[in-house]
């Protein structure tokens, strides 16, 4: 079911930037880049949920900033008797998750229009996991920390909050893409999206500061795992990531022209560059992330 709501939240004091203007969100060639990277990821970590083996305990599963519902979908085709629930803040991401679940035939997963910096619309205790994965772009600064306290709100005692985030889309070789990369921490810096020290520095440095943020929501037992895909020219994940890549700083090059750190000649120099780069039969790339999974006490203070 898709639902989009105008409800307004009087006590949330966080500052919402609608998705920060990185990219398009309404474009098809973003909405299929985004496909390709929830599969990416997902293999690269092994699965739709290794850290949680065993879900034959679990009736409820929320997926924060869902896209286009990729992951949901494939946790509700695998686990029939879970009933998952996905979330965006874009309603063309979630009226196609919603048309690929009719499609597919899938009755156990709905779809919900709703901005993830403002408070959830959903009871507190709502869900046995709750997993979000590359939110990032989504969020200020200043608003991670109560994000995850709310994330945590609608777990139910004893389930799992996990975060999945990276603080740059890889590194390589390649001098172009890692010039093109930095001009993105940098205007990521600008638009207060980067925790890193530095003024204007090279990447957002997020993955630090999630088990902080965990665990200062009221989370347990909080455990780190580290993830890397290797895209480089002979491996099997270049193709798709070369596309991703390829789609990702296309569309977001508006986010570098407005934020005023290149002219549209630069980016386009280095664009061209690093696309070559990445066709060579010695280009090399790792991508590393980050998942931290923690628990919710059977008794939760209020947040």
């Amino acid at each position: 079911m898709l639902i989009e709501s105008n409800s307004s939240h009087a006590s949330w004091s966080c500052h919402s930037l609608s998705g920060c203007g990185f990219l398009d969100l309404t474009s098809g060639a973003e909405l299929a880049r985004q496909m390709r990277q929830d599969a990416l990821i997902t293999q690269a970590m092994g699965g739709l949920f290794p850290e949680h083996p065993d879900l034959s305990q679990v009736g409820r599963v929320l997926d924060i900033a869902c896209g286009p519902g990729e992951w949901a979908l494939e946790m509700a085709f695998t686990y029939p008797e879970i009933e998952v629930v996905g979330i965006d803040p874009d309603k063309h991401m979630v009226a196609y998750a919603h048309a690929q679940a009719k499609v597919q035939g899938l009755h156990n997963v709905s779809f919900q229009v709703m901005d993830i910096a403002k408070p959830l619309r959903f009871p507190t205790n709502s869900f046995d996991i709750v997993n979000a994965h590359m939110i990032a772009p989504y969020l200020s600064c200043e608003e991670w920390g109560c994000v995850v306290k709310e994330f945590m709100r609608v777990v139910r005692p004893g389930g799992m909050l996990r975060l999945t985030e990276c603080d740059e889309p890889g590194r390589s070789n390649s001098l172009a893409y890692e010039t093109l990369k930095q001009l993105y921490g940098r205007a990521f810096s600008r638009n207060g999206q980067s925790f890193h020290p530095f003024p204007d520095g090279p990447h957002i440095c997020i993955t630090p500061l999630l088990k902080q943020f965990v665990c200062e929501a009221g989370g347990i037992h909080a455990r780190q795992k580290v993830h890397v895909l290797n895209y480089s020219a002979q491996e099997r994940a270049f193709l798709s990531n070369y596309e991703n890549i390829k789609v990702l700083y296309k569309l977001g090059q508006p986010f570098l022209l407005k934020m005023g750190v290149a002219t549209q000649e630069q980016v386009d120099r280095l664009y061209e560059q690093m696309l070559i780069d990445m066709l060579s039969d010695d280009f090399c790339g790792l991508w590393y992330f980050l998942t931290v999974y923690a628990e919710k006490p059977a008794s939760h203070p209020p947040i």
